[in-house]
């Protein structure tokens, strides 16, 4: 009777796995047709390397790994103390300089100030001496009339000729008066000339004020380029992201192009699946997909596919790296990257968290059954 009962429950339990092995066989078989599931997805993001454009020293990191940085924070700094030196020297020139074109700029204005006057003085006295000058012609005239007067009466015997002598002598001394006066106005006016010639000197300290003007626009430019090296020794973030992984220390030398530190966008991630090329052709663009995180594991996710990609990869083991290997039918195959969006990410989500998806495909076998049916 005992043997009896013990084959009863054996073939109980028999019969409990076998119905068990059908579910699971069924279930199985369900999700062959209803998800396309892979394993060992990894969650990705745009990642933004950071270097310097010249060759220096690293000065400070004014970040640490995982702290956020806003767009355009200044993130590395380099040495740049010569530099700074070599402004301070430039601006000393460009004041040193500012200071001879004032000087310049005086000297000319004194100069031409000085000249004029002397102009304005030369000009009143040629115009003074010709004044003199048409006088004493004025007054020659009548003495010479006066004198031919004279000497008519003194052959009438009308005057003594000791008044000829007289008008005589008057009109020499006007003519030797008017003689001087004529020299005097030629050498006025020969001064008057020298003078302007004078005005070249203002022409060349204008040229000079010019050549201290190239000079400091020179000053200027040098310093506009000595600061363009700071700015390009002060590395700011190209956006507002965290900081990944920090690849120098304090202190180094690094060369231009030569990754610093990495950061990323903490609002962008998403998750990277390499799907059997068997079953690629189920993918659509806006399916939803379930995610399961490892590091969340009792955490579902929920998002869509973005993007198919348009080119197979296959890794060294042929399956591109991930674990799983092969396809469902085995042997090793091509695989497609599809990515995967992740609605809500958790906070503490980082780069290369593992994973798996399911893809959902029910509307592909639901409109399948009713091209069939038709």
């Amino acid at each position: 009777m005992a043997e009896a009962e013990l084959k009863a429950r054996v073939k109980t339990l028999i019969g409990v796995v076998l119905v068990g092995a059908v579910l699971l066989l069924s279930y199985e078989i369900f999700y062959w047709f209803t998800h396309v599931y892979e394993s060992d997805v990894r969650v990705q993001t745009d990642f933004t390397d950071i270097s310097s454009r010249v060759d220096g020293k690293i000065a400070e990191i004014h970040v640490e790994e995982g702290s956020p940085v806003a767009k355009g924070q200044v993130i590395v700094t380099l040495e740049h103390q010569s530099i700074k030196l070599n402004i301070e020297s430039l601006i000393t020139d460009l004041a040193l300089e500012k200071g001879n074109r004032e000087s310049l700029i005086t000297e000319r204005d004194a100069f031409r100030e000085e000249l004029d006057s002397k102009f304005a003085t030369q000009q009143q006295k040629i115009r003074a001496l010709q004044v003199e000058l048409r006088s004493a012609n004025d007054r020659l005239k009548i003495a010479q009339k006066d004198l031919k007067r004279v000497q008519v009466l003194v052959r009438k015997r009308l005057k003594p000729e000791s008044e000829l002598n007289a008008e005589q002598d008057k009109t020499l001394v006007l003519e030797g008066r008017i003689a001087s006066l004529r020299s005097n106005v030629l050498v006025a006016k020969s001064e008057l000339v020298q003078l302007k010639s004078t005005e070249r000197q203002i022409d060349i300290i204008n040229n000079k004020i010019k050549v201290s003007e190239i000079k400091s626009n020179r000053i200027k430019d040098e310093i506009k380029k000595q600061e363009l090296f700071i700015h390009h020794r002060l590395i700011k973030s190209p956006i507002d992201g965290l900081v990944g992984e920090i690849h120098k220390d304090k202190g180094e030398y690094v060369e231009d192009g030569v990754n610093i530190l990495m950061l990323h966008d903490p609002k962008l991630y998403w998750v990277e699946a390499y799907v059997d090329e068997s079953q690629i052709r189920h993918v659509r663009v806006g399916q939803e997909v379930l995610i399961d995180l490892d590091a969340y594991p009792i955490h579902d996710f929920y998002g869509q596919v973005q993007h198919i990609g348009s080119v197979t990869t296959r890794g060294p083991d042929g399956s591109n790296g991930n674990s799983g290997g092969g396809s469902r039918l085995g042997g090793n195959v091509e695989r497609v990257p599809v990515r995967i969006s992740i609605e809500n990410p958790p906070t503490n989500i980082t780069p290369g968290m593992r994973g798996d998806v399911n893809i959902r495909i029910y509307e592909n076998i639901k409109l399948w059954w009713k091209w069939d049916d038709e």
